[in-house]
């Protein structure tokens, strides 16, 4: 299989952390890919040129993460990162979708800094501070109740570490552990395991 994606330096993606948890990333042929370069390969399995892309054995083409990471949980027989029915996994899907919107927000907030200072929408920035303060508050009441290593959980913990990597690379004064002692504690238990290691060929393009 051929997966391509966009290492970023000092982090962890969540497709790294699935492949290594399922048994599959040493069956990867990992692409550093830059979606806005329009590789050829990339565009004709992905037309709309995101990351991560992966292509099967088979020629054909998977994108969007989330199907990425269920089909590589399909290929074990190990415990699920998708929890198969119920309300376990209503709440892995749910807490997916917020790790992912955290890191979503964060991007968004990194791009509208690129503008020329003068076009930098402020009220925008604003808006994407506040709304990540929102999610680590209700991730700070839940995290006592956290359990399992669930495809869910790994999504927050991924959220976490790029937040906290836009952190130490810009200087923002935002620092997610304060008053969270619950998540911050959480996160450093959960994250010390192989899977959350960089891998040493993973070169950040940007």
């Amino acid at each position: 299989m051929k997966l391509f994606y966009t290492p970023l330096k000092d982090y962890v993606h969540k497709v790294q952390v699935v492949a290594i948890e399922t048994g599959v990333y040493d069956r990867l042929e990992r692409i550093p890919t830059d979606p806005y370069t329009r590789q050829i390969e990339h565009i004709q399995a992905n037309p709309l040129s995101k990351v991560p892309t992966l292509i099967l054995d088979d020629g054909a083409g998977l994108f969007g993460g989330p199907a990425i990471y269920e089909y590589f949980d399909s290929l074990h027989d190990g415990p699920k990162l998708f929890p198969p029915s119920g309300r376990a996994r209503w709440i892995a899907l749910r807490q997916l979708a917020l790790g992912d919107a955290m890191f979503d927000t964060f991007v968004l907030r990194q791009n509208e800094l690129k503008r020329p200072a003068e076009f930098v929408y402020t009220a925008a920035l604003e808006n994407y501070m506040a709304t990540v303060a929102r999610a680590l508050d209700a991730l700070e009441a839940e995290a006592p109740s956290f359990a399992g290593f669930t495809i869910g959980l790994i999504s927050i913990a991924c959220g976490l570490m790029y937040l906290t990597k836009i952190r130490a690379r810009d200087g923002m004064d935002f620092e997610w552990r304060d008053e969270r002692p619950n998540l911050a504690a959480w996160y450093d238990r959960f994250t010390d395991r192989p899977s959350f290691v960089p891998r040493d060929n993973d070169i950040a393009l940007r």
